[in-house]
């Protein structure tokens, strides 16, 4: 008799209709929990893609740090910024526009620091004009 009150309890509408609500919630959950694990896996793939392009700037920089404290770095600035000179050279000082004569002679053409084109500077008008229309 016991049995036929459980069969009962069972197949009853009540309790279908319980079991079908219980599966649709812990449906719900699951599919929640799965979609926060997907995003959750998305973030850490981005974070592990800024890992590396971090650690590929921190081997730059560790290399930039190396070379600029090498003894040819140094060397190179001094003589750069600082116009200095090892014992024993000499230093030959070139400007541009003397550069730039000396190109002009060996090629046999004019020189773009001409006295023509030096006499009268162009006016902000005469320049915009030159701009739009390409005169």
């Amino acid at each position: 008799m016991g049995e036929s009150k459980f069969k009962k309890i069972l197949y009853s509408r009540w309790f279908i209709f319980l079991s079908l609500l219980a599966f649709i919630w812990l449906g719900l959950v699951l599919t929640k929990a799965v979609y926060k694990k997907y995003q959750l896996d998305q973030e850490i793939e981005s974070l592990k893609i800024e890992i590396n392009k971090m650690d590929k700037k921190e081997q730059e920089l560790t290399n930039l740090i190396n070379y600029l404290g090498s003894q040819n770095s140094l060397e190179k600035e001094a003589r750069e910024k600082l116009n200095l000179k090892k014992e024993g050279e000499s230093v030959l000082m070139v400007s541009e526009t003397d550069l730039a004569k000396d190109l002009a002679g060996s090629s046999g053409q004019r020189s773009p620091a001409s006295s023509e084109e030096k006499l009268a500077p162009e006016n902000n008008l005469v320049k915009w004009w030159k701009f739009f229309f390409k005169r």
